[in-house]
């Protein structure tokens, strides 16, 4: 039996870096006729180890799991992190996931591979394990852009600050957001621009308030994300996309948003009619 070539890491966002990891690994194990499989977790280890901390998620696991099997793995593998897992030891770790389950032939890390109780495994010692047990490991060097790494901390920034443009250059992609379409008050409709509100997922990261340009199956939309100021504000976050142009009934639906780029901030209009001539420059901006 081929052992299999596994890629392994959390991958949140699945960016241009994580992408290399994954062109080198994909091309490695074609090259000699071998399966290929990504290994990530759920949930997010940070989200279990320190849930105080209410990390937010560039990509739910449904997101991560769709995007990773486009880049030619043949399955993607799912390990449920919890109390038990976080109290193995990093070798302990190798010898039930990479040797027992998987019996990997070879392993693609990111250069910043942390595993292990306390995360006191790095890709260092995954290399000495695979020479102990018997399997290659090899480290994949991080991917610069514009000087920056990319990272799923940085993007977390960037998308908190809301510079999509420069996020989707260092995902390689869209920013997605994922939603059921649920009744609102019927604010936009009242102002001639219909709109559907997206239910979120509670752990997804939402890009700052403002409005965005996007598309959704095929179609151009604007999102507007925010509170909704001009009419008294409201305290939760909003997520509300209008597709110009079309009549649609999509309550209840699942919709698959890409956030391409930032229009603007989010703005208190005095009166409802400054309201509809600004959102008729951004549809014309679109």
């Amino acid at each position: 039996m081929k052992r299999p070539v596994i890629v392994l890491g959390t991958f949140d966002g699945v960016h241009k870096g994580h992408k290399k990891i994954f062109d080198r690994a994909v091309s490695f194990a074609r090259r000699n006729k071998l399966p290929c499989y990504a290994v990530t977790f759920k949930p997010h280890p940070q989200q279990f180890i320190i849930p105080e901390r209410g990390l937010k998620l560039l990509t739910t696991l449904q997101e991560r799991v769709e995007r990773i099997k486009r880049l030619g793995v043949d399955d993607v593998k799912i390990i449920h992190f919890d109390k038990g897992l976080q109290n193995l030891s990093y070798q302990e770790f190798v010898e039930k996931f990479i040797v027992k389950k998987f019996r990997a032939g070879h392993v693609f890390v990111g250069y910043d591979f942390a595993f292990g109780w306390g995360r006191l495994g790095h890709a260092s010692q995954l290399k000495e394990l695979g020479q102990d047990y018997g399997f290659e490991v090899i480290i994949v060097p991080a991917f610069k852009i514009e000087g920056e790494i990319v990272k799923s901390k940085r993007l977390r920034e960037l998308i908190g600050a809301g510079d999509l443009n420069k996020v989707v250059r260092m995902m390689g992609h869209p920013y997605q957001i994922s939603g059921k379409v649920v009744r609102g008050k019927g604010v936009g409709r009242k102002l001639g621009f219909p709109t559907a509100n997206l239910k979120m997922d509670p752990h997804k990261l939402i890009p700052a308030h403002g409005v965005y340009a996007g598309r959704c199956n095929g179609k151009k939309c604007a999102i507007n994300i925010g509170t909704r100021p001009t009419f008294g504000g409201i305290p939760t976050t909003l997520v509300e996309v209008h597709f110009p142009g079309a009549k649609l009934s999509l309550t209840g639906k699942n919709l698959k948003v890409e956030i391409l780029r930032r229009l603007r901030n989010e703005i208190q209009f005095t009166d409802t009619e400054e309201l509809k001539k600004q959102i008729k420059k951004d549809l014309e901006r679109i």
